[in-house]
């Protein structure tokens, strides 16, 4: 059956980081920087402006099987893409979360806005409870528009 992302596209069953790095599907958004080894990508499950995925191109689990080369070229993919974040998205800071229970390498670049506090108190035990009511509440017409602006935008930050 696969997964439908927040704009209804129909992904396989493969893994998602997979078929991203090997330009099998294209997440919403599109590709916003693109190295060696990563892809940097909005989020496609979650519509929040800026989620953004820093997602090996090949199929590993863990930083630990990066080599000291790879490791180094994600970081820095991580520390620009935080920097086009701030530049971008009037945020207040961003959560970076990666763990390796999904099978392909990828980080999440989570930002945190003033919403989020106000309603969700600032701790990152509330981050599943922020991703479960942006899919039910921000998949507005208005809000995708946004997304996909943001992701654009940050296309272009990179560019600079």
């Amino acid at each position: 059956m696969g997964f439908k992302d927040f704009m209804n596209n129909q992904w396989p069953d493969q893994c998602m980081g997979c078929s991203i790095g090997k330009n099998d599907m294209v997440p919403p958004g599109g590709i916003i920087y693109d190295t060696k080894n990563f892809v940097l990508h909005q989020d496609p499950d979650v519509p929040l402006s800026g989620f953004l995925i820093a997602a090996s191109k090949k199929h590993v689990r863990s930083i630990g099987e990066l080599t000291l080369e790879e490791s180094t070229e994600l970081f820095d993919l991580v520390y620009k893409a935080r920097v086009a974040m701030k530049n971008i998205c009037d945020i207040n800071e961003v959560t970076i979360i990666q763990e390796e229970r999904s099978g392909h390498l990828h980080l999440w670049l989570l930002p945190r806005y003033q919403w989020m506090n106000d309603k969700f108190g600032n701790s990152l035990s509330n981050i599943r409870e922020i991703m479960s009511h942006i899919k039910e509440n921000l998949k507005t017409e208005d809000n995708l528009e946004e997304v996909l602006l943001v992701a654009e935008k940050l296309k272009q930050d990179f560019t600079k």
